[in-house]
């Protein structure tokens, strides 16, 4: 029997697609079991998701900033919607420019001990919660060096005028949808 590599972003020893079934299989369950909060796991969900697999769903400012700002905003800030809109006028403002990319010190290698593998096998929804906490904390650590940068985004975000830019309206014009 062929031996699997570890999944390149998250390690889990399930191989990439694998990893990448798994985790759109609990996504799924998530959204199935439709308890209250459901839709804040699964957002963090996919954010934690994607910043432990940053090459493929990051890869520029845009992306990760939504989604380690996302993190952070759900571990540190408790994850209202209203925060994640705020996040997403930022986005469209594309305060980075031609900034390079990754931001300095980078990308950490290592993206947290705890992987989607975790939740295989949860399906009650206090359950699942209690994983997928315990998942996005651990990738929360693993990227302490850009801490601060995620923070300053959440920041930056709060700071802008609710609702008042949406590149597709104009500036001083329309609302930001997430």
């Amino acid at each position: 029997m062929p031996r699997l590599e570890p999944c390149p972003g998250c390690g889990a020893p399930l191989g990439r697609q694998a990893c990448q079934d798994l985790f759109n299989d609990v996504a799924l369950r998530v959204r199935a079991l439709a308890w209250t909060d459901s839709m804040k796991t699964w957002r963090l969900m996919h954010d934690v998701y994607d910043i432990q697999h940053e090459e493929d769903f990051c890869g520029r400012y845009r992306g990760l900033a939504a989604h380690l700002g996302g993190v952070c905003w759900a571990i540190e800030f408790g994850g209202a919607e209203t925060g994640y809109r705020a996040l997403q006028q930022l986005i469209e403002r594309n305060p980075w420019g031609g900034r390079p990319y990754p931001p300095a010190p980078g990308i950490p290698k290592a993206r947290g001990a705890i992987t989607v593998a975790s939740l295989r096998d949860l399906d009650e929804p206090q359950l699942l919660i209690s994983g997928v906490d315990r998942w996005a904390r651990s990738v929360w650590v693993a990227y302490a060096d850009l801490h601060d940068l995620a923070r300053g985004w959440i920041h930056q975000a709060l700071a802008l005028p609710p609702g008042k830019y949406s590149p597709r309206a104009g500036q001083g014009q329309g609302s930001s949808e997430v």
